[in-house]
């Protein structure tokens, strides 16, 4: 029984693309153009799953492939990234700030106001004075009780809210 060795993976350098066309190491494969010319419409901007749909596959095996073949893949966009001594705060669709501090999700502006102030008591939270979540400096942010938040937020007009003392 004769048995098949594999071929070294094999690179030509295609002037036409750009970018070198990357071979398949199992020798009776021949999707090596049906393959570059997936990565050539990734290259134009499509995403792996809308590739997936053109050539009949899901957005998994046309990661794989282009993952096996060596060939480099775009790098997911932090929205919003904000590093914070040394902690990484990303954006919330509240458009607050979020991250983890030894294992505990922090708003920004929590993290902020405890820093400079001590723990949060119960029943409070963290007010921006210009209601603006992406600005936590601290002279914006405001300590109020959770009965006074229901009033700032409805304009007094809420049967929960009480007048500010």
């Amino acid at each position: 029984m004769r048995t098949i060795s594999p071929r070294p993976t094999r690179v030509d350098k295609d002037p036409e693309r750009g970018y070198q066309v990357r071979y398949n190491r199992h020798p009776k494969r021949q999707n090596n153009f049906k393959v570059a010319e997936m990565y050539d419409c990734y290259k134009d901007g499509m995403s792996l799953a809308t590739i997936g749909k053109l050539y009949g596959c899901t957005r998994q095996a046309v990661y794989d492939i282009f993952n096996t073949r060596g060939y480099p893949l775009r790098t997911k966009k932090l929205k919003g990234l904000q590093v914070v001594d040394g902690i990484n705060f990303t954006l919330t669709k509240g458009g607050h700030l979020r991250g983890t501090v030894n294992g505990r999700r922090l708003l920004l502006h929590w993290y902020v106001w405890e820093k400079a102030n001590g723990p949060i008591p119960s029943g409070h939270c963290v007010f921006h004075r210009d209601r603006n979540p992406a600005n936590n400096e601290l002279a914006n942010l405001e300590l109020l009780p959770k009965s006074q938040m229901s009033y700032v937020f409805s304009g007094g007009r809420n049967q929960y809210s009480a007048k500010p003392a």
